[in-house]
């Protein structure tokens, strides 16, 4: 989901991705680079978080993981 937003004047979006896979044991983990459960390169979410102004993950082993990204305009 794609939503637009603003704050004092601020123009901004937000995304917000949710699966319902396997879900993430250990978060901290997973948003290390280089860390990959399955097989990957392990710099997708290290690489999200990077870029982004605002970042939250959330996960449930055995029913999945909704991450929420901001980024305002500079």
């Amino acid at each position: 989901m794609l939503n637009g937003l603003r704050s004092n004047g601020t123009r901004g979006m937000e995304i917000v991705a949710r699966d319902y896979g396997p879900g993430i044991a250990d978060i901290t983990e997973a948003v290390m680079e280089g860390f990959s459960t399955s097989g990957g390169s392990g710099l997708g979410l290290p690489r999200v978080r990077r870029v982004t102004d605002e970042f939250e993950i959330a996960s449930e082993v055995g029913r999945g993981t909704i991450v929420a990204v901001k980024k305002w305009a500079r």
